[in-house]
Parts: structure tokens; sequence; C-alpha cells
């Protein structure tokens, strides 16, 4: 039996660029309001609904809905097992590049 290759280890749903870009954007912080991560990566609002759906689905965002007064606001932030796969992404990632040197 061999090894697994550390490019084996790559988590998919990270990996794709703009989910990347949201998961590395959500990981310094508590939360991000929707307009603001929108606006910081440059998305359009379906774009960022959709790759949000798609953390939230593996559990990896939470997407918080609610009103400020009469206004909408929306949220998201990323969740401990969100952290956990950013890890685990980040390292596999490094495996990786070690060997490019």
């Amino acid at each position: 039996m061999t090894a697994p290759r550390a490019h084996d280890a790559i988590d998919e749903t990270i990996h794709q660029r703009t989910r990347l870009a949201i998961m590395a954007a959500l990981a310094g912080v508590e939360s991000l309001d929707f307009n603001e991560l929108k606006a910081e990566l440059g998305l359009t609002d379906g774009n960022l609904s959709t790759h949000a759906a798609a953390l939230e689905r593996v559990g990896y965002v939470k997407v918080h809905k609610r009103f400020v007064g009469r206004k909408p606001r929306t949220t998201i932030a990323m969740t401990a097992t969100g952290r956990r796969a950013m890890e685990r992404y980040i390292r596999s990632l490094e495996r990786i590049l070690v060997k490019a040197r």
C-alpha cells in the first residue's frame, strides 16, 4: 500500500479560489458583514451567496440573517469546523510547497 500523497489531502471545497478567499478573509475575524466581504473580495451578491452557501453546506461557515431596525443584515462567520478545515488545508499546502523548494 502506498503512502497518501500530500496533494490528496487538499480540501476541494476550500481550494476553489473564491471560497479560499472567503475563508482567508474570515480566518482573522469573528465575522464579517456580507457587504463588507463582498466589497473586499470584489464579488457580486450572487457570487458571494453561492460560495457562502457551498461553505455553509459543509459546515465551514455560518450565514446569519437578521434585521437591524428595518434593514436586513447578513453576516458570515467561520465555524470551529471551518477553522479546523482551514488549518488542515494550510498544512497540506505547506507539505506540498516544501517539496517545491
